[in-house]
């Protein structure tokens, strides 16, 4: 029936397939309408991101002819890839192509036992990626054939003590930027972490089951301890970005931050002007301050500017104030933030990030320290 319908309607009724449906419908036209495996190919051509459940996985697997038409169309355009429990078989199948343009890989497997076979054969299929969220099994010392790698997005779920586990994190040297969950950090890998010599951000993702056994209003605390234990000392941190962090001690850790020159807070870290100068003045080496995750409020601000021009007056340096430019923001901003030390750079507001409560620090790498 679809074949009878011209090339745009055709079009139409396929992006609005999802991808099983698509394969579904490639195999049941494979030799009967050419029209639309000629759409179908069209479509796939155009797609930047493809995800791959173990069904679609399963399918290719099976059907070695619509593999090699769906790996060739998404060549040309596919530059974000998520795999979902790919099967060891399937990956075997797809080891003479290659997705060059690839530059973000995710993927699990339906066996872990196989993940440094898996991660080898990947590497080949995926020969650009620079960021990569591999499975709870992986091998680090192989992550470096990846010669674009740049960026390593550990699971929640990876376990601390793998007894799989058979190297170690330094031996990824090419890592610029790190994301893990706090347990990962604590737990097992950080004491290594601060060897990278390439190392420029580090973001913490505080976990949900921290909330349920300890205050998570001291856990930022907690973890800035570990920080300063395993190597990460304060001539290192040059920026700390809190996103939806409880925590009321900001103080104590920006005074202890000697090169901090970039701070970033919102509402949660920072509940009214009060806290935010008492910060800043903890810390005369800040250069940026970064509130754009704040909606402000005339609640926020106080009447007595004396803090303010105290806090303005005590520094040898400019302040740059980056504000998100919403709602009452502009106006409130230039009411109250008048001192003429004070830069004011309005931005978009913040995008809520996907990772939760997150502390993230930018560092100083070895070789320019």
């Amino acid at each position: 029936m679809l074949g009878v319908l011209n090339d745009y309607c055709q079009l139409a009724i396929i992006k609005y397939l999802n991808l099983s449906d698509q394969l579904a419908l490639s195999e049941a036209s494979e030799n009967d309408c050419k029209s639309i495996n000629i759409n179908l190919i069209s479509t796939w051509e155009q797609q930047s991101r493809i995800k791959l459940s173990s069904k679609n996985c399963a399918t290719l697997k099976r059907n070695r002819s619509l593999l090699s038409i769906f790996l060739s169309s998404i060549s040309v355009k596919v530059e974000e890839m998520e795999l979902v429990r790919a099967p060891m078989e399937f990956l075997k199948n797809c080891e003479n192509y290659s997705l060059p343009r690839v530059q973000i890989l995710s993927y699990t497997l339906d066996d872990s036992c196989n993940a440094v076979e898996a991660q080898k054969i990947l590497t080949n299929i995926f020969p650009g990626v620079r960021c990569v969220m591999p499975d709870k099994h992986f091998c680090y010392c192989l992550l470096p054939k990846w010669r674009q790698f740049r960026k390593l997005v550990i699971r929640k779920f990876v376990r601390v003590n793998d007894p799989t586990r058979h190297c170690d994190l330094p031996q990824s040297r090419l890592i610029e930027e790190l994301v893990a969950s706090d347990a990962y950090m604590i737990g097992h890998y950080f004491g290594n972490v601060m060897y990278l010599p390439k190392l420029r951000t580090i973001t913490i993702c505080l976990i949900d089951t921290y909330e349920e056994t300890s205050n998570p209003t001291y856990r930022p605390l907690y973890i800035f301890k570990f920080l300063n234990k395993y190597g990460v000392t304060e001539d290192k941190i040059r920026g700390v970005m809190l996103e939806r962090v409880w925590c009321f001690g900001v103080c104590d850790v920006v005074k202890s931050l000697r090169n901090l020159v970039r701070l970033g807070l919102d509402r949660r870290s920072c509940s009214n002007e009060k806290s935010l100068w008492e910060i800043v003045a903890k810390r005369p080496s800040l250069e940026i301050l970064d509130i754009t995750s704040m909606n402000l409020g005339r609640h926020f601000f106080s009447k007595n500017r004396r803090r303010m021009n105290r806090t303005m007056h005590n520094r040898y340096a400019h302040l740059t104030v980056i504000y998100a430019n919403i709602g009452k923001n502009e106006g409130l901003i230039r009411r109250y933030f008048t001192h003429p030390r004070l830069q004011l750079i309005p931005d978009h507001k913040k995008q809520k990030n996907v990772l939760g409560p997150i502390i993230k620090l930018e560092l100083s790498p070895l070789h320019e320290i």
